[in-house]
């Protein structure tokens, strides 16, 4: 079938849009940009008129364009200078949705002792929850140098909050 066929597009938005934005969440937590970057997937398959899928080809089809959408976002981020500051504030907003969780300005605290990059690449992982090879391609890093800086980030928390060792082990693993 042919995406430019106003039926079959239509069909492919309304079944796979919400699932889709879903899928998104795996990889950007804010809501309205997983659903700006579904909307620009599928405004870019309608602009390709001549694309022609099935239902075997298009979640998978879907899926690739919308994790490169989301890697290219942080791509994009990371060159604005807030970046490290959302993270950041993402993290904090996460443990205080945990409101039993009494150990939040600690926790707080050892992120902010984590040198610059390596605090970037650990939020990246635990924020984002992106692969070390997706974080790599973000970065501009090396896969290596990558799980270098998530064992020195871990390193340096399990130090830091090493008078909360059973809670680093709740949190991070």
């Amino acid at each position: 079938m042919l995406i430019s066929n106003e039926q079959v597009f239509e069909k492919l938005f309304r079944e796979y849009y919400s699932h889709l934005c879903n899928y998104a969440g795996r990889y950007i937590i804010d809501s309205q940009i997983r659903e700006d970057i579904v909307q620009v997937f599928f405004i870019s398959i309608w602009e390709k008129k001549n694309l022609s899928v099935t239902s075997e080809t298009f979640l998978p089809y879907a899926y690739r364009s919308i994790k490169n959408s989301c890697i290219n976002y942080y791509k994009a981020e990371i060159i604005k200078e807030d970046f490290l500051t959302t993270l950041t504030e993402e993290w904090k907003d996460q443990l205080n949705e945990e409101e039993d969780f009494i150990y939040q300005k600690e926790v707080q605290l050892a992120l902010q002792k984590l040198p610059e990059k390596c605090r970037e690449i650990f939020l990246l992982k635990c924020v984002t929850g992106l692969r070390y090879k997706e974080i790599a391609e973000v970065s501009n890093i090396s896969v290596n140098t990558v799980k270098y800086h998530i064992g020195e980030a871990f390193r340096i928390m399990r130090e830091e909050l090493k008078y909360l060792t059973f809670l680093f082990f709740l949190i991070f693993f």
